[in-house]
């Protein structure tokens, strides 16, 4: 029997432990990284191909004896957001598994700088050994597994010369080789670029917090991190919190990175030209428990309960609690409610009597 066929043979007998290999090593990855507080864009897992093990192995021509000297028949791949997190899980991966270090390699550092590429780090690794020990990754013993770690950018790059057709210098044009070339300098510097805004916003909130403390804040435009810091450390924000909390049968999640909200709730500000931290300060005071009478109301009428609140629902009944102390005029809460983009359009209207009814609790 050819090489070859005892492979492929091995491989059939063997797809169905290698499918449920590369999904608990997937959900492993999953629960580590994101114990270590490292937001990814994508982790997945993939088995190789019948057909592509067969092409891989006619063009290896007679290298390989057995299944187990394919390192990738099972493989992960993990995006990151930001280059300096593909260090960082290289790091877990370093740590949580057994790495076969001739097969591994960081192709960031195989790349003259000279050269056109855009890389990522690949790893082959197997179980540890304290892991194989455990009942559920027993039957593990000797697999290996790929894993490909890069940023999000790089997976562009790979994605697009994959589509290309081209994997090396020497098959591109020489004509064509220098956009390549500067393309891949072009995401470099971008990725370094969304690195250091990370850095610099991670900065600017703290930057941020000690200003509040400091009360040197009042005259500053609002931003997302305003509004996110303020919702953390204010006693005001955190009493209409607590008792809207309790309302819906809710939780606040105090670590919301959900800066989307954060933009609806400045746009909601805007419209009633709260523009300050300052100015949003007085309204915050000025509508404190109104703000928490109105969500009570709601919640006994509605009837339903969350797992968890934005810590910025404050800021959106406080402004509920402004625009009917304002307007006695359903055309003009209603306005309200279509800049806000809240609720449905067609129920809009009713609900902007139900509100101004609130007006005088």
């Amino acid at each position: 029997m050819s090489k070859k066929r005892i492979i492929m043979d091995e491989y059939d007998k063997s797809h169905s432990i290698y499918q449920t290999f590369a999904k608990d090593v997937e959900s492993l990855l999953n629960r580590i990284i994101s114990a270590e507080g490292i937001v990814c864009n994508a982790i997945t897992s993939r088995l190789k191909e019948r057909e592509s093990l067969s092409k891989k192995i006619d063009l290896k021509n007679g290298k390989y004896s057995c299944l187990a000297d394919l390192t990738d028949i099972a493989g992960i791949r993990i995006i990151t957001y930001y280059s300096g997190d593909v260090d960082k899980i290289a790091e877990i991966v370093e740590k949580e598994f057994c790495v076969d270090r001739e097969n591994s390699i960081d192709k960031r550092m195989a790349l003259e700088p000279d050269r056109f590429g855009y890389c990522s780090v690949h790893y082959v690794v197997s179980m540890s050994e304290e892991r194989l020990r455990l009942k559920e990754y027993k039957a593990y013993d000797n697999l290996k597994c790929e894993i490909q770690i890069r940023s999000v950018l790089q997976h562009a790059w790979a994605e697009i010369e994959h589509d290309l057709g081209y994997k090396s210098e020497i098959a591109v044009p020489t004509e064509i080789r220098r956009n390549f070339s500067r393309l891949a300098g072009l995401l470099e510097i971008a990725d370094k670029e969304f690195l250091e805004i990370r850095e610099k916003l991670s900065d600017y909130a703290s930057e941020v917090g000690e200003k509040i403390k400091k009360d040197e804040m009042y005259n500053k435009e609002l931003d997302s991190v305003i509004i996110q810091t303020l919702c953390s450390s204010n006693d005001d924000i955190k009493e209409i919190n607590a008792q809207i909390a309790a309302f819906f049968k809710a939780k606040i999640d105090d670590k919301s990175g959900d800066f989307e909200y954060f933009e609806h709730r400045i746009e909601s500000l805007h419209w009633l030209n709260v523009y300050t931290f300052g100015e949003l300060l007085h309204l915050i005071q000025k509508n404190k428990a109104k703000a928490i009478e109105i969500a009570r109301v709601q919640a006994s009428r509605s009837g339903n309960e969350y797992e968890t609140l934005n810590m910025a629902i404050s800021i959106f009944y406080i402004c509920y609690a402004e625009v009917i102390s304002r307007f006695d005029d359903v055309s003009k809460i209603e306005d309200y409610l279509n800049h806000s983009n809240i609720g449905e359009e067609s129920e809009r209207h009713e609900f902007a009597k139900e509100l101004l009814e609130l007006s005088n609790i």
